[in-house]
């Protein structure tokens, strides 16, 4: 996605631009241009197809869980049926692997570990 007043790249999850300072409009919850249905990688209890329908359409999952299971008993277990075809039919969401890192890069061979104040007999600075 770009900047509508500089034209850069922006990053992914910005709410301004890095390099204009512009803020960066958020989408309206109701408009699903763009979008599809997709299971969702965490927050999901079996499949994921609940979770998936109630993101989508930004309401409750548990509310979209209690209607399944009442219509599972109402309707004779028919909706099992129609959660398996979701099921193999609804993709995963993607995912989006965002380089972090946690550590200090590895020193280079023969360097003192970080830490290390040198010396004769010192010990590593905590």
């Amino acid at each position: 996605m770009n900047c509508g007043a500089c034209h850069q790249q922006l990053n992914l999850g910005a709410r301004f631009c890095s390099f204009c300072g512009t803020a960066v409009p958020v989408p309206q919850a109701g408009s699903f241009y763009g979008r599809r249905i997709v299971r969702p990688r965490y927050g999901r209890m079996l499949g994921g197809v609940c979770a998936g329908i109630a993101d989508h359409y930004g309401w409750d999952p548990v509310v979209i869980r209690l209607i399944a299971v009442v219509l599972f008993f109402v309707g004779c277990g028919s909706i099992f049926l129609a959660y398996l075809v979701a099921w193999m039919v609804i993709p995963n969401e993607p995912y989006f692997w965002v380089p972090m890192s946690y550590a200090p890069p590895p020193a280079a061979p023969g360097a003192p570990p970080s830490g290390y104040a040198g010396g004769t007999g010192s010990a590593p600075i905590s």
